[in-house]
């Protein structure tokens, strides 16, 4: 009997997950087997952040479980430390710290992205980043924990300090997340009395000449309107330039003294792609050709290796001199996946490979209150038409039947209830009821 191909997946992100689970019936025909090499459990959803920021989403409901859906594939929970595509091997990291080499027939680099940072002073210090689960929660968490302690202070600098919150980057993630959780700020604020006289300040830092700039530029602008509309102010052709001692200095000189400060100015690579004998572009991505086959600079094929997703390059037609490659988005990732496991099918089969190609079928935004903006097959809309078109679309982009009726339970409980204001940010320090007890039970028998 012929030996199964082996297919290591490096991540079990949105991308990695596809990959896999599409490969599904050819491992069940003994063909080939799957190896996903990913640190967490579960995927994360990420368009739906701002909403778990937000509380209109469950945490756990923006989350997909590897182990049952993919359940056909080898589950390493671990990290990928380095590949070499040339001898076929990658080192991997398990959860009890143990380094071992894996070869495979044929890998593919799934490995996400993370935040793209800047050398901004105080910025690592005083900010947190907009890319994961655990900061979604974390900030939800920190926007109610600091309305109820401006409540309660006495001196009226900390009381305004804790009301601020500066956001840094207006693309979809920050203006999303922003609005999100400003209206679950003033629903919040709204519960003390005692800070009827205390407004917030909510602001939002962008580079550029104009917000969610995905939008068409009529969109762009409804957006800014909304968000200025609420209260927020949208500095544009703004950079940060420091945040030394969680005060925000904007290059138009004004400060904006901040315990919350959040960075969502884009996404850069995995970094351990620094660590892997690839081919790898301008900007540090897995460089690939049409077929998401890895390719050197001359354009010759790496046997064997395969990206999408976040972490590659994958070039766009498009007239002009200058390249293009497809934006890093769900709706790439899910197409590229598929194509990426039939042409994976293709080869073993001997058959030509197919080249990807994609025509967005739009942009979707929420921003929490009923509102959003979207372009779905040119048709421009705004206000509760967009917000809905975006609760279909990710109800159905989610993986899993389970977690889709999940999900939608969740909006409808939303839709008659009130919004949950309850801050779980105690989780942060579990040990310390037991340890306050363990103390008072040590003063006891001193006594």
């Amino acid at each position: 009997m012929k030996t199964p191909i082996h297919i290591v997946i490096l991540g079990g992100g949105y991308a990695g997950f596809h990959v896999a689970k599409s490969l599904r019936k050819d491992v069940l025909a003994g063909r080939v087997r799957v190896t996903v090499v990913e640190p967490q459990p579960y995927l994360t959803y990420k368009p739906l952040l701002p909403e778990v920021a937000g509380g209109e989403t469950d945490p756990r409901d923006a989350t997909v479980t590897l182990q049952r859906p993919l359940r056909h594939a080898n589950l390493i929970s671990g990290e990928a430390l380095s590949a070499d595509c040339e001898t076929r091997t990658v080192v991997i990291r398990t959860e009890d710290g143990v380094e071992r080499p894996m070869s495979y027939d044929h890998v593919v680099f799934a490995l996400g992205s993370i935040t793209k940072a800047l050398p901004i002073p105080g910025l690592e210090d005083f900010a947190v980043g907009f890319n994961t689960l655990e900061e979604a929660v974390y900030l939800r968490n920190q926007v109610l924990d600091r309305i109820r302690f401006a409540a309660t202070a006495a001196d009226a600098n900390r009381r305004k300090r804790a009301l601020t919150f500066v956001f840094v980057g207006g693309g979809y993630t920050g203006v999303e997340a922003i609005a999100e959780l400003q209206e679950l700020a003033r629903q919040e604020h709204a519960t003390f009395p005692e800070l009827a006289d205390e407004p917030m300040t909510w602001l939002l830092v962008e580079s550029a000449d104009r917000i969610a700039a995905e939008l068409s530029k009529d969109l762009s602008q409804w957006t800014l309107d909304t968000l200025r509309s609420r209260g927020i102010t949208v500095a544009l052709n703004t950079e940060v330039k420091s945040c030394e001692d969680g005060v925000v200095e904007l290059s138009d000189t004004r400060k904006y003294p901040a315990d919350s400060i959040v960075w969502s100015a884009g996404v850069a690579p995995n970094p351990v792609l620094d660590n892997m004998k690839v081919p790898k572009g301008a900007k540090g991505h897995v460089q690939a050709n049409a077929c998401l086959q890895l390719v050197r600079d001359d354009g010759t094929v790496v046997t064997g290796g395969w990206a999408l997703g976040d972490n590659a390059q994958v070039p766009q037609p498009r007239s002009g001199a200058e390249p293009s490659y497809y934006p890093p988005n769900a709706q790439n990732a899910l197409r590229q996946a598929r194509l990426l496991a039939g042409n994976l099918r293709r080869q073993l089969n001997g058959e030509s490979l197919l080249e990807y190609r994609h025509e967005s079928l739009g942009t979707l935004a929420s921003y929490g209150g009923r509102e959003g903006a979207a372009v779905i097959k040119g048709v421009h809309l705004s206000g509760m038409p967009a917000w809905a078109v975006d609760k279909v679309y990710h109800a159905i982009a989610i993986p899993t039947l389970s977690k889709r009726i999940r999900l939608v339970l969740g909006w409808l409980a939303n839709a008659l209830t009130r919004r949950d204001l309850a801050s779980t940010s105690a989780v942060r320090t579990p040990r310390r009821p037991f340890q306050q007890a363990m103390a008072a039970a040590r003063a006891h028998a001193h006594h």
